[in-house]
């Protein structure tokens, strides 16, 4: 069974299963850039929603 674990680190990962192991493979610097800029957007994303359902609640 797959368990969600979350740790922090400096950098982001690509994760595999190779042969029943999690393999870790460092994102490039363009990746990792593209992950925050989209979790950037998810934020504000969400954000919208909120003040989109509070208008709509007024």
């Amino acid at each position: 069974m797959v368990q969600d674990t979350r740790f922090d680190t400096d950098f982001t990962f690509t994760v595999n299963i190779l042969n029943e192991c999690l393999v870790l493979i460092p994102d490039s610097e363009d990746i990792r850039t593209m992950k925050q800029q989209n979790q950037q957007q998810q934020a504000q994303l969400s954000d919208i929603k909120l003040q989109l359902q509070a208008l709509l609640i007024e």
